[in-house]
């Protein structure tokens, strides 16, 4: 049994192999293309594996992703039955999801960037800025990450609605279910974060239909994934006045293409995925204790169920 590495980052798969090797040091552990026995590789770590690399390894037992999500796997994969796929969790990321959010609104609300203009060419110009108590914040998907991100925000007196494939329960966050419920919760909500996982169902959820539901004067945050917006549409609603701006920090290419008219459009704020980034020292106990369940023949922690895609 031996263990690969797989990232784009050759700084970032060297820093995994360190802190695996200092944690397993009895086992074999190689950096992809370095594979000295491909037959020999049960566990693969990585993130946004190249397609066709799965094929590679013949008695793979399972994949540990990198981070939150697995769409990186599963867009250019399938997955036998018998490979089981782990996500990361962990309580920093999440953390990092309300933070980003957390600004992003706030810089908004109290028009910082509207001020940050205005200082480059000297114009002494005061706005009305508005209060958390009056604002509702709609988040978009109710996993681990968005039940959290839903009472943090609530915990500090914002109005939360939030919805998901089925009902949950959260303390001070009215919840919504189906497509009707979809539209219930975008009609009140100021700010929409969208915090899905990224599925053959969610594929272009932030359309037309969806941005035209948006609250008159609302904003979008995308900290999800880039596929989940239809671009065009998305620009179409924003320049029509109806969704005031948008935040993304995820998109269909990253980096961003130079040609993207993201780059240049006034209502729009743009991060280079940001939003939450693992930290090898917070994370890789799990991925760790991940291969000594593949040797024991053992469920892995945070298994991902490949019927749902998360």
């Amino acid at each position: 049994m031996s263990i690969a590495i797989y990232t784009k980052n050759k700084k970032q798969s060297q820093k995994w192999f360190e802190a695996l090797n200092s944690n397993l040091p009895n086992e074999t552990i190689e950096i992809y293309p370095n594979i000295s026995n491909f037959n020999l590789v049960t566990f693969l770590v990585c993130w946004k594996p190249e397609k066709g690399l799965l094929d590679k390894f013949p008695n793979l037992k399972a994949i540990q992703s990198l981070g939150a999500g697995v769409d990186h796997i599963l867009q250019y994969h399938t997955i036998p039955s018998h490979i089981q796929v782990s996500k990361v969790v962990d309580d920093n990321l999440t953390h990092d999801m309300w933070e980003h959010s957390m600004s992003i609104i706030l810089a908004d609300m109290k028009n910082l960037h509207i001020h940050s203009k205005n200082q480059k060419i000297k114009n002494w110009k005061p706005k009305r800025y508005k209060r958390i108590k009056d604002i509702s914040i709609g988040i978009l998907g109710l996993g681990t990450i968005g039940k959290y991100v839903a009472s943090q925000f609530s915990n500090v007196g914002f109005k939360v609605n939030g919805w998901a494939r089925s009902k949950k329960e959260i303390s001070n966050v009215d919840t919504f279910i189906g497509k009707s419920g979809l539209n219930s919760m975008l009609s009140i909500s100021d700010y929409v974060v969208n915090i899905l996982p990224l599925t053959k169902e969610t594929a272009g959820i932030i359309n037309s239909d969806f941005l035209s539901n948006m609250k008159s004067g609302s904003y979008l945050i995308n900290i999800g994934r880039g596929q989940h917006v239809v671009d065009e549409d998305l620009l179409s609603i924003i320049d029509s006045g109806h969704v005031r701006g948008a935040a993304l920090d995820v998109f269909h290419n990253e980096p961003l293409p130079l040609e993207s008219p993201f780059w240049a459009h006034p209502s729009i704020v743009i991060t280079p995925h940001v939003a939450s980034l693992t930290h090898i020292n917070s994370v890789y106990p799990q991925v760790v204790e991940n291969y000594r369940r593949v040797k024991n023949e053992q469920i892995l922690l945070n298994l991902v169920n490949l019927s749902k895609g998360y």
